[in-house]
């Protein structure tokens, strides 16, 4: 099954950035990947859920093939 994806901005500090990234980096994690961690912890049940499926079926970074 085909997944409809959108894209989401917001705006932040390049610091704040740069260590959000640091922060996922030492987590094992893309920022995208920590940023639907955080949005999953935020205490809404069906948000949780909907961040854990998304972590779940959501293709890991880089190259297919190398994996």
């Amino acid at each position: 099954m085909s997944r409809k994806t959108t894209r989401m901005q917001i705006r932040i500090t390049e610091d704040l950035r740069d260590r959000a990234k640091t922060v996922a980096s030492k987590k094992g994690l893309t920022l995208s990947e920590l940023i639907i961690k955080l949005l999953g912890s935020a205490g809404d049940k069906q948000l949780k859920e909907l961040a854990e499926r998304e972590l779940k079926e959501r293709p890991k970074p880089g190259r297919p093939w190398d994996k």
